[in-house]
């Protein structure tokens, strides 16, 4: 599924929370550790030493919180990740506070 142009833009103004934030990666029936660099309810700006490539569908973890999404951009070390679906308020006071 292909989304429209007017959703993604508007998924970008969801606030973002900048952080430093170890998670770990799930996919492809591989595990890697990373790092939250920002975080929105819709999406998460990481850094890994060996990033999952554009259009990969991962499971994240971290702070006891739980989260799938795709890889919906990778550059270097850092990478874009859309949600599945939006994060509650309280998994993000979880990522963002770290409790």
């Amino acid at each position: 599924m292909v989304e429209s142009t007017a959703a993604a833009g508007q998924r970008r103004h969801d606030p973002r929370h900048k952080m430093f934030e170890p998670v770990a990666l799930h996919f492809g029936g591989m595990a890697a550790r990373a790092h939250f660099l920002d975080l929105s309810c819709s999406g998460a700006l990481a850094h890994c030493e060996t990033p999952p490539a554009a259009g990969t569908f991962l499971t994240v973890e971290g702070q006891g919180q739980e989260a799938s999404g795709r890889v919906i951009w990778a550059n270097g070390k850092r990478f874009g990740i859309q949600f599945s679906q939006p994060l509650t308020q309280s998994a993000m006071t979880a990522w963002i506070e770290g409790y």
